[in-house]
């Protein structure tokens, strides 16, 4: 007897990210710098595949259905949500890992993070007032 763990959400959310994430390597995949040889280009041919396996896997252990594709609707929150997370990377005290910040970076980049995530933020608010059946 199978037990589902996910709600009706849980999986739309968890498929669409999964779903993007594959289609992503699989862009990756077949980037025509990658089908050459070359030093480690092998090995990152690997990985991507590999990568793909476990995402592959986990929808399988989850249970969850193949899209076809997610609809606009999920796909550009998904990339919202997922680049508003991401863009925190760039503040000025993260990029120290990098080599030396200049003190007047903060000033200059951070303002302008935080609006790019501000906007990233109103366009997965923005979408996620779109029906599903429209998007």
């Amino acid at each position: 007897m199978s037990v589902n763990l996910l709600n009706d959400n849980q999986q739309r959310r968890l498929g669409t990210h999964l779903g993007l994430l594959v289609s992503d390597l699989d862009t990756l995949a077949q980037s025509p710098e990658l089908q050459r040889e070359g030093p480690g280009l092998a090995r990152v041919r690997d990985a991507i595949a590999a990568a793909r396996r476990a995402a592959d896997e986990m929808r399988v252990a989850l249970g969850l259905p193949v899209e076809r594709a997610p609809s606009l609707k999920r796909r550009v929150a998904a990339v919202a949500e997922v680049w508003a997370a991401r863009i925190e990377d760039l503040r000025a005290r993260r990029l120290a890992g990098y080599g030396r910040v200049h003190p007047e970076l903060a000033g200059r980049l951070d303002p302008r993070v935080v609006d790019v995530r501000a906007r990233l933020e109103a366009l997965a608010a923005a979408v996620r007032e779109l029906p599903e059946r429209d998007a």
